[in-house]
């Protein structure tokens, strides 16, 4: 049984909305600790109080504690989510702005920024991984720290533990084209997908029942969406209309596009700015909150579910009943058109028994040759942030499809030794 869960990043403005969904479905798990660990002492002090006292106030059968001991945080668990944010938003800048200096799209998990993220979120899981295979070895690790593939791919490679990497992507795009449909907030959703994380197929897809409309391509996306998200879904509609009608993960626009979304880029303010901006508010809500009996969380990064799939899955993990849920595992035959060890996202069936797999779609005809790519430097990527040798990290940025050639990735290493400084020790002279 789960019993005791562990979440890393435990100080993040996420944490909150996560306890509360842990809360709220309380019944469909059996923890009774939650542990949170950061290094950010002050602010996980504020998290771990507000949620102790959420817990507290709901009767909640889980205790809340809080540690900046890492070899104490896994200690005794059974379950942890790694949702850390190595180097911060101010890294995540860099990671959006360095790659428009040279005319790729600047995004956290796609191209350059996802692959200097990537340099700095595998070294560090990597060590937590040493101390969980010390002390907690059979413990089952939920990854969301992004890029959340490639993070899962280098500890598959590079340890016996049982990782399991989560992404609700699939949520915000099919619900929005949902929502530009015109289906009320509460419509089912049914679907199948295959591919890789930030680069998946959705296929078969029905809204309570009823199949795809052919409408769907001619529609505006949804007036909530920024710019870059409505310039995004546009792209979407039209991909979605030369390949076979199925709806591509939203991602997936960055590739088909790429000079139009540095150009949109470019003008609008990074994505990063506009999080830090609003970030204090967050922790002032905290705050207030800590200092009632009974907290009434209203603000916390994240959508009004964040933290439901993490509920999801550790609810499956808990069941003897098989629950289907679109996870990043280790292929093993799930898609045709992948290596066996290559992690691919697509719906598996998930129990306490486990994770069973069962064939997934092809992926489209016209997008093998993408993803194909995306899977070589998924991989290369998981091994060149280990190594650390610059001519192993050159050739899997050059592999990413928005890196035009071995001398750009070079150039851009070059740069990075300087943006980043120390928060990517591979690049230190």
């Amino acid at each position: 049984m789960l019993k005791h869960f562990l979440i890393v990043g435990g100080a993040s403005a996420y944490t909150p909305g996560l306890v509360k969904a842990l809360i709220a479905d309380c019944h469909r798990h059996d923890l009774e600790l939650v542990r949170l660990y950061d290094i950010a002492d002050d602010r996980l002090k504020l998290v771990a109080n507000l949620c102790r006292k959420m817990a507290r106030a709901a009767g909640a059968p889980f205790e809340v504690e809080a540690t900046t001991n890492r070899r104490v945080a896994v200690r005794d668990i059974d379950i942890l989510l790694n949702s850390s944010r190595p180097g911060g938003f101010e890294c995540r800048r860099n990671d959006e702005a360095l790659p428009l200096e040279f005319d790729v799209p600047g995004q956290e998990t796609v191209g350059p920024g996802g692959f200097f993220f990537a340099m700095r979120s595998i070294p560090a899981a990597l060590e937590l991984a040493d101390d969980v295979a010390q002390q907690a070895p059979d413990a089952i690790w939920l990854n969301y720290t992004n890029p959340t593939n490639i993070v899962a791919q280098a500890l598959r490679d590079r340890t016996e533990l049982n990782v399991i990497a989560l992404c609700d992507q699939f949520e915000e795009d099919l619900h929005s084209l949902a929502d530009a449909l015109g289906f009320p907030d509460d419509v089912s959703v049914d679907f199948s997908c295959s591919g890789l994380n930030h680069a998946t197929w959705y296929h078969n897809i029905r809204f309570d029942g009823s199949p795809l409309p052919d409408r769907a391509y001619e529609v505006s996306p949804p007036d909530y969406f920024d710019e870059e998200h409505k310039a995004r879904f546009v792209h979407c509609a039209e991909m979605a209309a030369r390949y076979d009608g199925r709806w591509p993960n939203s991602y997936l626009p960055y590739y088909e596009s790429p000079k139009s979304f540095v150009k949109l880029l470019k003008k609008v303010k990074p994505r990063s700015e506009v999080i830090l901006e609003g970030l204090d508010e967050y922790y002032r809500h905290f705050e207030e909150e800590s200092r009632r009996d009974k907290p009434q969380l209203e603000h916390h990064r994240g959508s009004s579910g964040f933290g439901d799939m993490a509920v999801d899955v550790l609810a499956a993990l808990s069941s003897e009943e098989p629950v289907d849920l679109v996870l990043n595992i280790p292929n093993r035959g799930l898609i045709g058109e992948f290596d066996d060890a290559t992690v691919v996202e697509s719906f598996v069936s998930v129990s306490s028994d486990g994770v069973v797999r069962t064939a997934a779609p092809p992926i489209p005809q016209r997008s093998r040759a993408l993803l194909k790519q995306l899977e070589t430097y998924q991989r290369r990527t998981a091994q060149a942030a280990v190594t650390g040798r610059f001519k192993q990290m050159m050739d899997a940025l050059s592999a990413n499809p928005l890196v035009d050639s071995s001398t750009m990735a070079s150039d851009m290493l070059e740069r990075a030794r300087s943006a980043y400084e120390d928060w990517i020790p591979q690049l230190s002279p």
